[in-house]
């Protein structure tokens, strides 16, 4: 059967004959385009070897590609009705793992055999950044992350700094992986079409972080605090979560004027903040 291989079942056949609709709220656009497929597993460099962890697998279009090439494949599906249609016609794959679960309850960890995971994923756009961030600090079992997202989310992770797009998930990611703007998906590629481009984007994972952190938590609350007011000086937004008076101090000694705002500070000067904040005790 068509649906058995993978490659010629339709999302819209699934749904018209489940009498239902893809999940708004899920951010359900399934990839329908080969094509897509076909760079997506290239740009990965599966090979034989290889264990993946992917994503929202939907109804299993890059699965069945992944399940040809890996050796192992984890699949993560939080949509009950998807997971159970994936599971019947993954049956024949002793080498794919199908867990029906939100990925942001899954323990990476527990999937972790002693061989770094390749990632592949269709991030919706309402949990691309909390599922991004889970993978950022479990990134020592990754070593490769080929990710697709809504083309703003994209341009937010890549942009250097002094655009618009420049936030603190651009200093976040940049920080801890190479990150690589692979191409851009249209519309078209998907069912059900969502309004806007995709784009696909692949994360290295860094041996070390770009610049030195000494406490990771720290950096993430203080990237955080800095842009939570784009207009706001950078003195006055660490101001909340620095110590009564002490942003100017930790400013002064990283070498940072406190009158410029977030979007000009390098990855390097966000590091040498951090660095300040906690050599001097002053986080509140």
């Amino acid at each position: 059967m068509a649906e058995e291989n993978g490659s010629e079942f339709k999302p819209r056949d699934y749904f018209s004959a489940e009498n239902a609709r893809p999940s708004k709220s899920l951010g359900q656009n399934f990839i329908t385009d080969k094509r897509v497929i076909e760079r997506i597993m290239s740009e990965a460099g599966i090979t034989s070897d290889d264990e993946v962890l992917e994503i929202g697998p939907g109804l299993g279009a890059l699965t069945f590609a992944l399940a040809r090439k890996a050796a192992r494949v984890v699949a993560v599906e939080k949509d009950a009705r998807l997971a159970e249609r994936l599971g019947g016609v993954l049956a024949g794959w002793p080498n794919v793992e199908l867990i029906c679960r939100d990925a942001l309850d899954v323990d990476f960890g527990a999937l972790y055999k002693g061989r770094r995971l390749k990632v592949t994923a269709n991030l919706p756009y309402s949990v691309s950044s909390p599922i991004l961030i889970r993978l950022l600090r479990n990134r020592g079992m990754f070593s490769t992350l080929v990710l697709m997202l809504q083309l703003e989310v994209g341009e937010r992770i890549s942009s250097p700094p002094g655009r618009k797009e420049y936030g603190s998930l651009s200093v976040l990611v940049q920080t801890y992986f190479d990150v690589k703007l692979l191409f851009r998906v249209p519309p078209s590629s998907f069912w059900p079409a969502p309004r806007v481009d995709s784009v696909v984007l692949k994360l290295t994972p860094l041996s070390e972080p770009r610049v030195p952190i000494p406490d990771e938590a720290a950096y993430e609350k203080i990237l955080r605090a800095s842009f939570s007011s784009r207009r706001k000086m950078l003195g006055n937004s660490l101001g909340s979560l620095l110590k009564k008076g002490a942003a100017d101090k930790v400013l002064a000694a990283a070498g940072i004027d406190r009158t410029r705002r977030a979007e000009t500070l390098s990855v390097k000067e966000f590091g040498a903040i951090c660095r300040e904040a906690v050599k001097s005790g002053e986080l509140a």
